[in-house]
Parts: structure tokens; sequence; C-alpha cells
């Protein structure tokens, strides 16, 4: 596996190309101050430092402790060759050291340096595309500010080094367009003036670097008081006075003449997209021939994306950084695929094509085909550039095409044109954050952005990190002196508003995505209008179906058709998401063409489908459980059938926050029904993966929905289980209140079923309590019940309930009879359930009768059980469990391992007191020698 540590940038980490989770932010710090220093040891107090600055936590070096344990986790997973090691002095971590994009950086520099001029600027070249943004973008610890100033001047040194050199080759032309912008970001630095003036001179524009001199001769004496250096003079005297040798003809310098150019100017605060440049600048050929161009075919690249993602400004911005490599003609036009224009026919395009490259109107054909071919016959033997800008589609495209082997065409259309023969396409996605902070700053260049860096952050999240409408926002905001970024950033998140603040003169998020929308057909209109309905974060094509009553084969060609036009998004396979802009604007539309009862259906519609496709999938993972009312659904639904129990697990992970945000949706709406039929289906789910205020916010709502709907049955298992997720939650004042109401509930019915389960639940309550005498009694109760009712299920969970209180009271041998009572009703019943469960116990009575050995048989079964059943929850207990008996036997090594296994499942779970207790453990036991280990036990 290749590892890769990027910090030139967002810090990310990448195996094999794939991105690497590394953990929490905290973690991540933790990483970074190790990898800015690899292969060389940091103290424990330089660690510290770096990751809290003045305020450590309390027991700071054991946390430190912790998080270096599971990056040492995470890292051996995914590299073997990356290391993180205990030293007497501190931890070093052991990498390539090209394998870090900061010290590959420095690596390459050192060599540049003792490098041939042409090999040397190579080298400085890689060095560069290194760079991805502000060094350690994303992360904000103080330490890093001094660095990263730092970082920032090494780059700009490199930077001016290769130009020198490039200039000294003759390459003038090749680094003009970005000596331009880093000279507008850099206009105190004259050495960048000075190459940026050579540059010009030498490509015939000496009038412009006339200019360039007196605008950095004002900022000189405004901001300093000084004149420019000496040099600079000298500099601007000799292309005064047109000095020869200073100002030698392009052709002299090695570079063709410039031929027609009708691109737009460069956008000055061009921002990111060095990722996908670097991709794009990939595809072009890197050989010559004798004249100049290349030797290969000619390149197609396609550039695809939403509305406002920055399309046409990264083709401009590409099309200019090449464009020396082009000199017969740099040529653009926009074929208004979206536009309130009608798109231009390719007849009438090549009119125009044809004309800019200087062929007469007179000798321009009638004919689309004659019209074509004369068009590349044109173009050949000519080394020439064409942007094709705002395609509808490959048919308007394909007659404008060019086959000379020296030519490049950028194609870029909200289409994916994936008809299209080309070279690569690329899909442009949003601006990384940072990238567009710095966009914003850089438009509103004032004191606001740098004294509310937070505000500025918050503009550039409500704004979706959309190019259109960063740029959008940050000009409403200059052309407002009186506002300041945070009152911009309340406006945003007022969502009544809608898109209306995104709109700044002729510029509108919203008529950007309104042309989208109008080029849609009228079924493709309503699955996007319907879209904006959803409350969740994304969709998959069986909720789509429901929402616009379909069936599944037409709601998945409809959602293909939007992910083509990018109005649609797709994280994964099968699942489908709206930007957030458009989500607005979706459900704008939709409350403006579709009525309200037609909003509503589809609601009902969904929630339906949500609430039934949750019912088949808990049956599937908890066939034993007792089926509740269902109400009967009107519509009819295309639902997913799970295969088997970790089908029906993966399909609740993927719907998890639609189904709450589903319920939360009914319960505003007074759906009372759905809303606690939907906390039904959940529970089982929610109980397995541990997810515990997800089970209490539910709960919370059903319990309420029954009481609206005075359903006295519902009512007594709504009370149960919201008093067995407060119990859980170590709430046990509110469980034990919600729990007695639910068995006075219980026996007004009197039926035996609940009581015995209430019965069940305040023993657990009880034992989360450490009240293991109350505990008992209640599971007793339970125990006496259930064996009326001639459940084995049952009958065995209340068996090892009652062991289980045993062994916590020290009345080992009657646990043990419960408990293998237990386990032989649910072997000889294959429940699989109680199975586990029962396994646990045993393994607990075992370790505190001293048959350690017999524990670790069956925790180890017990662990094996719960994750068959995607009980993470308990796996979770067991674990810690079964560490304590490693302890006992003198395992340490595997007793840690153990106990980082557990944590990572509380950490995963939110169960902070458990989370913290194996800290505590890891933190009191002694690390094993190394020989014992491996290398793995304590950090």
């Amino acid at each position: 596996m290749t590892v890769e540590f990027r910090l030139l940038g967002d810090v990310e980490v990448l195996v094999d190309g794939e991105w690497l989770d590394v953990g929490h932010a905290r973690q991540r710090d933790v990483l970074v101050a190790l990898l800015v220093d690899a292969n060389r040891t940091v103290t424990v107090a330089q660690l510290i430092d770096r990751v809290w600055g003045s305020l450590p936590p309390h027991r700071a070096r054991g946390t430190l402790s912790s998080y270096l344990t599971r990056l040492r986790q995470v890292l051996s997973r995914a590299a073997e060759e990356v290391v993180i090691t205990r030293r007497p002095a501190g931890y070093v971590l052991t990498t390539a050291p090209e394998s870090v994009d900061l010290h590959r950086f420095r690596l390459l520099l050192a060599e540049a340096h003792d490098a041939a001029d042409e090999r040397a600027a190579s080298l400085l070249d890689q060095a560069l595309r290194l760079w991805r943004g502000e060094a350690f973008a994303d992360l904000d610890l103080p330490w890093l500010i001094e660095l990263r100033g730092e970082l920032s001047r090494e780059r700009l040194g490199a930077e001016l080094d290769r130009n020198d050199l490039r200039l000294r080759l003759g390459q003038h032309a090749r680094i003009l367009p970005e000596l331009a912008a880093r000279a507008r970001e850099h206009p105190l630095e004259e050495r960048l003036t000075s190459q940026l003036m050579l540059a010009l001179a030498r490509s015939g524009r000496s009038a412009e670097a006339l200019r360039v001199f007196d605008a950095a001769r004002r900022i000189v004496i405004d901001e300093l008081g000084v004149d420019p250096s000496p040099q600079l003079s000298l500099l601007h005297g000799r292309i005064l006075r047109s000095d020869p040798e200073l100002t030698a003809s392009a052709e002299l310098q090695g570079e063709g003449p410039v031929g027609r150019n009708s691109l737009p100017r460069d956008i000055t605060d061009f921002t990111g997209c060095e990722t996908e440049m670097a991709r794009l600048l990939e595809a072009l050929p890197s050989t010559t021939t004798g004249d100049g161009g290349p030797t290969t075919a000619a390149v197609i690249l396609a550039i695809d994306g939403m509305a406002g993602v920055g399309k046409t400004s990264l083709a401009v911005h590409l099309a200019h950084h090449v464009a020396d490599r082009y000199p017969d003609a740099q040529l653009l036009i926009d074929l208004h695929g979206h536009t309130q224009r009608d798109a231009i026919d390719p007849m009438t395009a090549l009119d125009v094509l044809l004309r800019e490259i200087g062929v007469p109107g007179g000798q321009i054909p009638n004919r689309l085909t004659d019209r074509a071919a004369r068009w590349r016959a044109e173009m050949v033997h000519r080394a020439a550039l064409v942007v094709l800008d705002n395609a509808a589609g490959t048919a308007q495209v394909q007659p404008l095409l060019v086959g000379g082997a020296r030519c490049l065409t950028l194609v870029t259309s909200r289409r994916r044109l994936v008809d299209l023969d080309v070279t690569r396409s690329l899909s442009l996605g949003v601006l990384p954050r940072s990238d567009g902070v710095d966009l914003f700053n850089r438009i509103v260049d004032d004191d606001r952005s740098n004294a509310d860096p937070r505000g500025a952050d918050e503009v550039v999240a409500q704004c979706g990190d959309l190019p259109l409408a960063i740029r959008v926002a940050a000009a409403r905001l200059r052309s407002r002196p009186a506002w300041t970024i945070r009152h911009l950033a309340d406006r945003l998140r007022d969502r009544r508003r809608g898109l209306d603040e995104l709109t700044a003169g002729d510029r509108s998020v919203a008529a950007a995505f309104a042309l989208s929308y109008q080029d849609l057909s009228e079924p493709r209109q309503r699955m996007f209008r319907c879209l904006g309905l959803h409350p969740g974060p994304d969709i998959d094509v069986f909720a789509a179906a429901a929402l616009v009553e379909a069936d599944a084969e037409a709601a998945e060609r409809a959602l293909e058709e939007l992910l083509d036009v990018h109005l649609l998004q797709q994280p994964r396979p099968g699942r489908y998401r709206l930007h957030d802009l458009l989500r607005i604007h979706a459900r704008t539309t939709a409350d403006d063409v579709d009525t309200a009862a037609d909003r509503e259906a589809a609601l009902r519609r969904l929630v339906g489908y949500y609430t039934l496709a949750a019912l088949v999938a808990n049956q599937r993972l908890d066939p034993d459980r007792p089926l509740i009312r269902f109400q009967t659904p009107t519509a009819t639904y295309s639902i997913p059938a799970p295969a088997d129990q970790a089908a029906a697990l993966a399909w609740f992970d993927a719907e998890r926050h639609n189904l709450l945000t589903v319920q939360q949706l009914a319960a505003e709406r007074q759906w009372h029904t759905c809303v606690w039929q939907l906390a039904w289906t959940l529970h089982s789910y929610q109980h397995r993966r541990g997810h515990l205020d997800d089970n209490l916010a539910v709960w919370r709502l059903g319990q309420a929905a029954t009481v609206e709907l005075r359903d006295l049955a519902g009512r007594c298992l709504a009370e149960r289980y919201l008093g067995s997720a407060n119990a859980r939650l170590g709430r046990h004042a509110d469980a034990v209140r919600h729990l007695q109401h639910a068995l006075t509930l219980a026996e007004e019915t009197q039926e035996l079923r609940p009581q015995a389960h209430t019965q069940s639940s305040l023993s657990w309550a009880w034992a989360q309590e450490g009240d293991h005498k109350q505990a008992l009694e209640h599971g007793l109760a339970a125990l006496r019940i259930v064996q009326q009712l001639d459940n084995p299920s049952w009958e065995a969970l209340a068996l090892n309930a009652v062991g289980w209180c045993e062994a916590q009271l020290g009345w080992y041998e009657q646990a043990l009879q419960h408990c293998d009572a237990a386990l032989a009703l649910a072997r000889r019943h294959g429940i699989q359930d109680v199975v586990a469960p029962s396994l646990d116990s045993l393994g607990y009575i075992a370790d505190r009768t001293g048959e350690h050995t017999r524990a670790l048989s069956s925790y180890r079964q017990a662990i094996t059980g719960f994750r068959e059943l995607g009980n993470a929850y308990e796996e979770a207990n067991s674990l810690a469990r079964l560490a304590e008996t490693h302890r006992a036997l003198g395992h340490a090594a595997e007793a840690r391992r153990t106990w980082h296994a557990a944590l990572q499942l509380y950490d995963a779970q939110h169960r902070t007191a458990d989370a913290e207790r194996m800290c505590n453990q890891l933190a009191t036991t002694a690390a094993p020698r190394a020989a014992d280990d491996d290398g793995r036990g304590q950090p």
C-alpha cells in the first residue's frame, strides 16, 4: 500500500489514492504535530503545547496517549511502513520522507539547487504542484500560524526561483498568466514585479510593463514611504529605451508568433482547482514536433458541473495557462446551451469560428457538413486552442470539433457529455471550504473579513461552497459598507428568503438554477420539485418513487437524468442528494408550482413509505419481535426487501438520518400514528447499534403521539421503551418514572406480556443503577410471568436476566443454574438473540469464580454472536469484560488490545462514561515489554 500525507492544503491522508479517516479533529492535530517533524522525536511537552496550547485538559498526558494509540491502530492497518514509536524523550512517527508532501517539497527544492536550469525548473514545478492551498488550511492551531507563514515564504521563494529559470530559458509566455496573478497577490514583492515586467516586455507588451512599474511604485510609496529599489528602476529604464538585449522578439526566444485571441481575460481572483487543473494538464501532450506542436492527436477536454460551479472560469484559466503552446489561435465561443437566449446552432457557431480565423464570409459553405469540413481543413495544420463554452449537448458540439494533431478543444456544459469521444472529462465539484473563504475574502477586500474569519466561514457554508454564490454574497457585502459579515451570514441563514440574498446585479444563483430546471421535461421537473420536499440528507430510488407515485424503474431513470445535468449529486451508488442551494430552489419552485394539497400528498406518501419499509426491515432484523397493529397505507409502494439481518442493518444504516427527520416531519404535521409506528420500527436497530440519543429522541416523540391517540396499549409500550431509553443513558429517575407508569398501564390492560416486558425493563434499569437486589426482584417477577406464556425466547431472556442479577450479588451457584438454563433453552429453540447474552453472563460468572480460561471461551463466543447479530452495544460490553479476564491471566498485551477495541465502539456510540472508563483502564495498566506485545501495547 502507498500512503500519502498531505499537509500543503487541507490535511489529508491517502492510502492507494483513497481517503483514510484518521479520527476526530483533535486526533488529526496530534498526527500533524508528529508529521511536521516526521522521523524526528517530538517530546510529550511539545505535543501537548502544539495540540492544546496554553489550555491543556486535565490529564493531558493520558488523553494524548489514548489519541496516539488510536492513531497507531489506524495507521498500522493502512500501511505497515508507517510507525509511531515511544522514545524516552517523546514520540517519533517513522515514514518515508517523500510520503509527506511538506518534506517532499523541501527535498525537491534541495535537489533543484544543484541541478541544471531546465532540470531545476522542472523540479521546482513539481514542488509547487504539491501545494493545494494554504498549508494546514483546515486547522487553526496557534503553533501552526508561524509555521504557515514560514512555509508561505518558502513557497513564494521557490516560485521566484522557478520564474528566474523560466525567463532565462526564454519561456516568458509560459509563466506570464501566473506571474500576473501572483504579482497582484504580492504587490510589495519587487522581485516578482520585475519578473512580470520582463515577461511582458519580452512578449512585446512594453506599455503594460511600464504600467506595472507605475502601479508598483505608487504602492511602495504609499505603503512603505520609499521609492522602488534601484534594480527595479534600472529595469524600468531599459524597457523605456527599448533595450534590444532585453526585448528580443518572442520568435528569437523560441516561441512562435501570436495568433488570433478571443479569450476573455483571466479571472484575477481565480481560486482553488489545483487538483482539477493538474488532471487536465496531465492529458496534454508533453512532447512536441520540431515546429513546437504536440506529436499526438487533437486533445478534447470536457468540463461539466452544476450551474455556478465555475466551469467557464476553469476553462478560461486553463486556456490562458497553456496559450503559449497554441500560438496560431486561442478562440472562445459561448454556445448558450443554458442561457435565456436560444442555444446557438452548429451552422451559426461554425460561421463565427471560421470568420475568427480569417476565412472570408463569401468562402464559407452553406451546408453544415461542408462548413464543418472547411473548419477541420483550416485547423488541421494549426496549433490552436478552442473553448466551446456552455454546450447544450453532444449534437451541438460534434460538428465543431477539430482533428488537427496540434489542437486543443475545451468543452464546458451543465450536462455530462457521456456520448462525446473526449480525451478526458472532468466533473467539477464545489470549492473546498478554505478555497471558498479565500475567494470570498479576495472579493470583499477590506478589513471586515479579517476581523471575523468565523463569519466568513459561515457565509461560505451558507453558500454551499458554490463559487457563483460566494461571488454574489461577497459582491453584496462589498457594496454595503454598513453591513458586517455576521449580518450577511444571518440573512443567508434565514431560509424564508430563499435565494433572494444571492442576487447582485445581473448575477443570480436562482436564475442560473432556473435555466437548468427549464431545460427538463415535465416529469423530470416534478421529480426535482418533489426532491426539494424531502427532509432528509439523501434519498434512494424507492423513496423517490414514493414521492412522485411512480415505480422504482421510472424513478431511477428520472434520478439518473437529473444526475446527468448536475441537478443531483451521487455520494455513493444508489444514493442521491441535492446541493443545499438546489434544495432551496427545488422547494421554492414546488411552493410556486404545486398546490398545497399536492405537496401534502407527496409527503404523506413519503412518510408512509418509510414507515412500511422500516417495518419490513425490522421484521428481517428481529423476526421474533411481536408486531404491533400497523395502519395500512393507502398508496402502493415499491419496498426494498433485505435478504438477511446484515442487509437489514445496512438498510437502517443508510436510512438512519432520513428516518429520524421523517419522524420529526410527521410529528410536526401531527400524523401521530406514523410517529409512534416509526419509533417502534427503529427500536431494535437503535438498540443493536447503540444509538442511545436517537433512541431517546424517537421515543419521546412516540410517547407524545400515543398520548394524543389515547391508545392505552400503545401508551404502555411507548412508556416502557422511553423508560428503557432513559436507563441506557443513565437517567435513572426518568427511567423508573416512565417504567412504573408503563407497569401501571400494563396492569390496567390485564395482559401478561406487557407486564412481563415492563418488569424485565425495570430489572435492567435498576441493574444499571447498581441496585441488584431491586433488579433481581423485578427480574424474578418477569420470569414468573413469562413462564405462563409458553414463549421460549422470552423465558430464556428472563432466565439470563435473573442469573445476571444473582451474579452481580455474588450468588454464583444460583446464577450459573439460571444462565445455563437460559443458554440450553435458547440453543434448543435456535434463539440466537439469547445465546450471545447467556454466553456473556456465563463468561462473567466463570471470571468471578476464578475459571478464567472458561471465561475467555464464553466471552469470545458471545462477542462472535453479538457481531453476527450486529449488536455493537453489547459487543462493546463483552469486549470490556473480556479484557478484564485477560488482565487476570496476565495477558497484558491482549488486555490492552481488547480495551482499545471496546473503546472504539464506545466512542462510535457516544457512550462517554464507558469510553472514559476504558481510557482509565488503559492509563492505569502498565504496557508490556516489547517482546510481549510486538510493539503494539501502550504508546
